[in-house]
Formats: structure tokens, sequence, C-alpha cells
């Protein structure tokens, strides 16, 4: 049975290509999975111009510098977000009216079967869209306002607690608002979706996409055929972490590594090595850096497969978050164990013992890892059964088939493909 046509828009923040971090990693999967059924196109709205000006296997791509379109009473209503419950910074971050207009354009040209929009921060772009006679998806990788929420005991200035409070009650408005108008939500797990069911009430229909990767990217760190960093020596007993360091449970997981997990595993595996790869690392990060050489903080990078090849253990310490860690997965495709936090691999269908190692104190990580050095047996265990999980249910192929089955099946909350399919 031949599967009906789709042409796709994506709507991104940030350029979309080459991937880079877990954001990027998810849009790149769905539109390669989507590319299957028919032409894709993409908008993407940031506040930097790239280089490039196709993206690869994609038919057709706008980008605007929203920074450099915006005009002067354009900036002074950002500045006054707070007037209005339906603005927010971060979502008035990626609009400009120039770039509204450039969207419509494109929607006008291209007509669209289906349009996915990536998670709220582009709400302001919701209004175009429904101009026109297409579904509209948006792509949720966490519950945004719960997430934010999570955050807001730390703030101790009370100017500080009081514009937060504000921020928090205006993205709830927009995300409610935004999962009310659309026809579908996408989210990256099963517990994501229960949780904006709870959240929010009369939303649109919820669908588990799960965040994916195309296995075969990571063969060469199986074979051994890929370079290490030209700054990297081998060394058996490294460990690494994976993340942008100003996204706040990132920072609070590195923090945690430099001044609690690492110095403890130092203190029992004195040429142990620790490599950090992200980009803004803040202040303390780099003075904790600059005073040991068995600390490595590489900033952003254009790949991080090598640094996963250098690695013998992936820790992920995290306390908050949402979504899924593409972290973990890129992880277990690349073969290398695990030691997480159970927040850490919240969403994924991974059992400790099995899979990974799930443990929550400093001293109980700092063992788990001593014991992956030391137990052969139990690496090689974890990291074979970590593959098949992947393969088996986060794979771009894995994801492509439940993809299909929640758009084409009869029953599912299906799109109307197009008419020349």
């Amino acid at each position: 049975m031949p599967v009906p046509q789709l042409r796709s828009l994506f709507i991104t923040k940030e350029v979309p290509y080459p991937p880079k971090g877990g954001v990027s990693l998810r849009n790149w999967q769905n539109m390669n999975i989507l590319a299957k059924y028919g032409e894709v196109a993409v908008f993407s709205a940031a506040n930097w111009s790239p280089k490039r000006t196709e993206l690869p296997q994609m038919d057709r791509w706008v980008h605007c510098n929203v920074e450099q379109q915006r005009s002067s009473r354009e900036n002074l209503l950002r500045r006054l977000w707070w007037l209005f419950p339906q603005q927010h910074p971060d979502c008035d971050w990626p609009y400009s009216e120039l770039a509204a207009e450039k969207l419509r354009q494109l929607i006008h040209n291209f007509q669209p079967d289906l349009v996915i929009i990536e998670q709220v921060w582009l709400y302001r772009y919701l209004p175009i869209v429904k101009q026109f006679p297409c579904r509209i998806i948006i792509d949720q990788h966490n519950v945004e306002a719960h997430l934010f929420a999570q955050s807001l005991s730390q703030e101790s200035h009370w100017r500080s607690k009081l514009k937060n409070q504000l921020m928090l009650s205006h993205l709830k408005t927009i995300e409610q608002e935004f999962c009310q108008q659309v026809d579908q939500i996408w989210t990256c797990s099963d517990s994501d979706s229960k949780l904006f069911q709870q959240c929010y009430q009369k939303i649109a229909p919820t669908t588990t996409v799960p965040n994916g990767l195309n296995l075969a990217n990571y063969h060469n760190i199986h074979n051994k055929t890929i370079d290490l960093p030209e700054d990297i020596s081998p060394n058996p007993q490294t460990i690494l972490y994976v993340g942008l360091l100003s996204y706040t449970p990132n920072k609070e997981a590195v923090e945690l590594l430099l001044e609690e997990i690492f110095p403890l595993l130092k203190s029992r595996y004195p040429d142990c090595r620790l490599i950090i790869v992200g980009g803004n690392a803040n202040t303390k990060m780099k003075d904790i850096a600059d005073k040991n050489p068995n600390i490595v903080l590489t900033g952003g990078v254009a790949d991080v497969k090598p640094y996963l090849a250098a690695a013998s253990v992936v820790v992920v310490p995290l306390r908050q978050g949402g979504g899924t860690r593409l972290k973990i997965l890129e992880a277990f495709a690349s073969l290398r164990p695990v030691v997480t936090t159970a927040k850490g691999a919240e969403g994924l269908n991974a059992t400790n013992e099995k899979h990974l190692l799930i443990r929550e104190s400093s001293e109980a990580i700092v063992e788990a890892i001593g014991r992956l050095w030391s137990d052969e047996i139990l690496r090689q265990k974890l990291s074979h059964a970590a593959y098949e999980l992947i393969k088996a249910q986060y794979s771009w192929e894995a994801v492509g088939k439940r993809l299909e089955q929640k758009l084409f099946s009869k029953g599912a909350a299906s799109v109307k493909p197009s008419s020349d399919g």
C-alpha cells in the first residue's frame, strides 16, 4: 500500500543544520523522517545569519535574522513585554514583523499540508499559520512553564523573584493557549504527555514522538576509525558530560561534577579526567578548570562524536529538566556506558543495571563510575543492551515507524495528505 504524500513545513528557532545539541538533533530527525513522505520546507528565525543558503535534503529554506529586521517600535514593545499577558521575552526574541511576513509568503507559495512549530517560543508566528488551511503541530520538547517553575526557588533577590513570577505567569498563559489552538502536540515521552494533560485543560491531543538518532553516524566510534580531538590523549579513566552550560539544568549538573563528583573521583583515581563539552561556561566553571589540568572545558564544538570516542563513561547527574536526554542516547549509540540520576533517565525506557546505572548521591555516582572502570564485563553488558534498546525504540527507523502510524493509520490523529498523493 503506497504511503500518502505530505508537504511539511517546519518553523524553528535557530538554524537547524548542522545539528548541535538536543534541540537541533530532534528537529533534524523529524525533518528527515517527514522528507520520506514528500517535500519539506524550513523557516528559521535567529539573531544571526548562517553562511549556508541550503539545507541538505530539504526542498526550501527561508532564514530570517530577526535582530537586523526589527524596527525601533518593535524593540520598544519588546522591553514592555510585562504589560501584555501574551508576550514573553523568550517568545519575542525569535520574532519580527518582517520575518512574519516572509513566513506568510512561504506558506502561500509552498502550500503545506502540515506545519510543525518548534516549541512555545515561536508562539507569535501562530496567527500567520492559522490563516492557511493546514494542520498545525507544536513540537514541545518540554512542558516549559513546569520546567521554568523548577528554577524559581533558587532566586533570592526580591526583584528577580518578582520578574520571574511574572514571566512564569505569562509563560503559562502562552503555553496553554498555544496547546489549545493547534491540532496536535508532539512530546518527547509518555511522561511528558501526561504532564501536559495535568498542567493544562482542553488542549489538543498529545502524541509521543521520541528523540532518536541516525545510528549510522556513530559506527566510526564502534570500529575505532574516528580520530580523537587533537588536544585529547587516550585515557581509559575519562568521564564526559555534554550540554549547553547556560541552560540551568546543565549548569547545575556541571557545577555538581566540578565541585563534588570529580574531586571525590580524583581522590581515588588520581589520573582520571573530566571532559565537559558545551558552550557558555560561567566564570566559576572556568576558574575550577584552570586550576586542574585533568578537567577539559571544550566550549562549543562542531561534532561531539570525537569526545564520545575519548570517553569511557558518560555521566549525567541532572537534578531538574524535562523531555528526554539526547546526551544519553548519544552515549548508547556510541557504546559508552552511562551513570545518571533518575531525573537524567526520565522519559527513557531504560532500566537500572540493565541499560545504565542510576545513582543519586555524589558518592554513589563515584562508586558506580569506579565499578564500570574495574568491570569490563559489566561495561560491555550495559553498552550492548543499551545499543539494542536504542536500535529498537530510538533509532530514526523506529521513530519513523511510530510517526507514520500516528500520521496515517486509521483511527489515529492523522493529517490530510496532499491531493496529488
